[in-house]
This record gives C-alpha cells, sequence and structure tokens, in this order.
C-alpha cells in the first residue's frame, strides 16, 4: 500500500477516459451448473450485496438508472441490515443465497476460494499499481477495487474559520496541543455547540480509530506489520507501548470534547453528518464516504481534513498524515451464480466505470475517488480535493485494517465502547486488546 500511494498522482488519478468495453465476456467454467437459468427473453437478475449503509441512496439511483438503461440484466439490492458485513455474507452462502456481486474488504481473506477470476476485464492494466496486490490469489485477480477512501478528522471550514477568527489552515494542527487547542478555540468563541462528534459504531472505532496506533508505530511497512505479528504472539505489552499510549491520549482529548460525552454510546451514524453539516461541532472522527449526506444538507459547504496527532512532536510519524487506501473491492460469487450471472455482473462493474453515465454517478454521487489511471469524470468537491491534497504530498498512513482479521473490529469496537463510555479503564481496555490479539495468534 505504502508503494501504491507512493505513486499516485493527479495527472495519474485524473486523467483521459477508459474505453467502453466490449459485452464479449467470457463465461466462466466455475459457474454453478445448478442455478436456475434466466427465462428466455427476460433479462439476468442479479444481486449487489453493500457494506456502506450511508450511500445506499445513492447507489440506489445508480442501479434503476442502469435497470431502465438495458433490457439484459436486472440488479438488485441487498441491504446489511442489523448484521456485519462478514456475518451477512455468511449466512447468505449458508443458505445458497449469495450475493452475485458484494463489496468486500477483510472478508475477502476468508472468502477468496468463492469469488471469480477477473484478471481478463479490460479494468486490469488501468489500476493504480499495488492496488490489486490485496486480492492476488496466484495468477488469478479477484476483486475490482472500489476507490481510494480516506479518514482522519474531518472538519466544518465555515466553523472553524469562526473559531480561529480567520482563513483556517489544515496546517496548523500537528500535536496534541494543537488539536486541544483547537477544540478550545471551537467551544468558547461559540462557533458551533461543541467540538467535536464521535460515532460510537464498532466499525468506526474498531477498525479506523485503531488503524492508528497500528500505522503510527513505524513508517517502514516491514515494521509496523511485525508490530501487528508480534501482538498476535503476545510479545508486545502495549501500556508500554509510546505510540499506543499517544494514541489513548489523543482518545480521551476526543472524549473529553465530545459533544455526546454525557451519553456517548447514544448517537446513531445519521447524527455525524447532520452534526458537522449544521455547525453542531467542528469536527467529527469519519471517513470522505460520508460526503454524500454532508453534500445534501451543506451543498455550498467547504470541509476537509486533519490528521489525528498522537504526540507533541510535530515531526512524529502520523501526526501530519491521514489514512489514505483502498479498503475494499468489487467481487463476484463463483460458487453460487450462474454463467450468465458472472457474465451480467462484469457487463455492471464495467458500466460503472467506463460508461459516461457510470462515471458521474461513481465520482459526482457516490464520491467514490477513482482508482483508474484514466477516468474522465473528476471530483471537484472540497472533502475530495483534500484527500487528493494528502496524497499529492505523499502525506498518508496506510490502511493495515484491511489485514485485520474479520471479527477484530467487532471486537476491539466492542472494547472501546466499553471504554467511550466509561465502563472500563485503560489497563482493561489494554487487557481485552492483547487478549483478543493473542486469541487470534493461537488459533
Amino acid at each position: 500500500m505504502k508503494k501504491l500511494l507512493s505513486v499516485i498522482g493527479i495527472s495519474a488519478l485524473l486523467a483521459s477516459g477508459l474505453a467502453a468495453c466490449s459485452g464479449s465476456e467470457n463465461s466462466s467454467s466455475s459457474a454453478n451448473p445448478n442455478a436456475e437459468p434466466a427465462k428466455a427473453g427476460s433479462p439476468t437478475e442479479i444481486s449487489v450485496l453493500i457494506g456502506k449503509s450511508e450511500i445506499i441512496s445513492q447507489f440506489e439511483e445508480m442501479v434503476e438508472h442502469y435497470n431502465t438503461s438495458q433490457d439484459q440484466v436486472n440488479v438488485s439490492i441487498i441491504s446489511l441490515g442489523n448484521q456485519n458485513a462478514f456475518d451477512k455474507m455468511t449466512t447468505l452462502y449458508a443458505s445458497n443465497n449469495a450475493p452475485t456481486i458484494t463489496m468486500m474488504g477483510s472478508e475477502y481473506e476468508s472468502m477468496h476460494d468463492k469469488l471469480l477470476d477477473l484478471s481478463d476485464q479490460p479494468w486490469v492494466p488501468h489500476v493504480m499499481k499495488g492496488s490489486l496486490d490485496y486480492v492476488t490469489d496466484g495468477s488469478q485477480i479477484k476483486g475490482m477495487p472500489v476507490s481510494v477512501e480516506a479518514f482522519g478528522l474531518m472538519y466544518n471550514k465555515k466553523v472553524l474559520d469562526q473559531a480561529s477568527g480567520g482563513d483556517f489552515d489544515p496546517a496548523s494542527v500537528k500535536t496534541q496541543n494543537q488539536l486541544k487547542s483547537l477544540m478550545d478555540n471551537i467551544t468558547s468563541s461559540g462557533a458551533a455547540e461543541g467540538a467535536i462528534h464521535i460515532s460510537p459504531m464498532d466499525w468506526s472505532l474498531g477498525a479506523h480509530y485503531t488503524n492508528i496506533f497500528f500505522t503510527d508505530q513505524s513508517s517502514d511497512r516491514d515494521q509496523r506489520h511485525k508490530f501487528l505479528d508480534d501482538l498476535k504472539k503476545g510479545t508486545v505489552n502495549l501500556s508500554e507501548n509510546k505510540v499506543f499510549s499517544g494514541w489513548m491520549n489523543t482518545l480521551d482529548l476526543m472524549k473529553a470534547y465530545n459533544i455526546n460525552k454525557s451519553s456517548p454510546l447514544s448517537p446513531v451514524y445519521d447524527d455525524g453528518p447532520t452534526a458537522l453539516a449544521t455547525g453542531q461541532v467542528g469536527l467529527w472522527f469519519m471517513g470522505n464516504w460520508a460526503y454524500p449526506q454532508i453534500q445534501e444538507l451543506d451543498p455550498e459547504g467547504q470541509y476537509g481534513f486533519l490528521p489525528v496527532p498522537i504526540s507533541n512532536n510535530a515531526e512524529d510519524y502520523g501526526n501530519s498524515q491521514i489514512s489514505v487506501g483502498v479498503p475494499s473491492y468489487w467481487v463476484v460469487d463463483a460458487e453460487q451464480s450462474s454463467t450468465d450471472q458472472q457474465k451480467a455482473a462484469k457487463e455492471f462493474l464495467n458500466w460503472m466505470i467506463s460508461s459516461e453515465d457510470g462515471q458521474d454517478y461513481y465520482v459526482n454521487k457516490l464520491n467514490f475517488l477513482s482508482v483508474f489511471d484514466n477516468f474522465t469524470a473528476e471530483p471537484a468537491d472540497s472533502l475530495s480535493q483534500s484527500v487528493l491534497s494528502y496524497m499529492k504530498s505523499g502525506n498518508t498512513l496506510e490502511w493495515m485494517n484491511t489485514y485485520y482479521p474479520a471479527d477484530a473490529f467487532p471486537a476491539m469496537g466492542t472494547s472501546m465502547q466499553k471504554y467511550l463510555a466509561d465502563k472500563i479503564n485503560k489497563s482493561e481496555l489494554v487487557k481485552e486488546f492483547e487478549a483478543y490479539w493473542i486469541k487470534k495468534g493461537s488459533n
């Protein structure tokens, strides 16, 4: 991922268009022979499991457009409901109702043997270097990258301008003390009702916020991955780890200024974009996937990202960077779908990234940052521009949570929810974290 991000340039990310792909896909020999064939003259039915509830309405709009634009394929959407993505996938496969297409992240490690080889697809040569490494299985490529995503402290510039008494400079926050000063200014100036909104979902706390104490261990990829392996071996004492302690101190700082600190587990996801877009808070720890909802509430607003500083040394690794990567992939089922369904799935995926309408939805409605080097549609919103500025300067952190076991973020997220609600203290959180990773290492 480090190599991937080091080669990303604006011109490579946003260049000329991907040529329309032909409909003559090769049929897969791995198709389920028992799958029910489509009736003559009727469209092929395929389903898509979306792991992002925050874009579901925009995705539904795109699918409706696609369905009405042709009569060969009909796409339906499967929602997660109250399950996490891994549990939903497991349930659907067990009931012989596997989605034709799935948006998949860390679940890939457990599911890769059920997926279709996509290495013959026309988009493969146009994908950014390194972004297919995670889904490469021998000579096969089993996933199409969804988008570049980023997370950190998202800010509402209007609020921060008022709090700082001028044109807010995001480069002014690189230490914990500077972050504290900013949050003090937000509350004391009356620019907002509170400084920061913390979303208590397990995926935000357990996957995204924990990512920071892993990535900030070292600027060297091998060293930070060794730290993850050592945690599994039980040779790491988190309470004595400098980066982890700094990470906890920043979490405590965020807790102290949380607008919902009296009831920290009560907010739902939708409270976050509302709080930031309406100026109730100046900061929200979240990712750029939230922008579609923010844009609906505040279409003229200006937004950007701040890093999450874990010390008072501005030069420490991580204090000037935000997490940027390719966390999820479109994959196609090879176990329970028919040859026609697999062909239709590939046609739909290619339509999303090759057609003018598909690219427009992809960039301007779903607010995805393209991973293809010849995309025509360019993101114009301020949040995407903020992400691109970090990418252009090389100030990016790896998405190490991609390498977590599938149950890691629910497990760590649950522990962090208890800490956020003062049900456990720091030493108890450390014990729960260490116990989880040692157990995974022994499996």
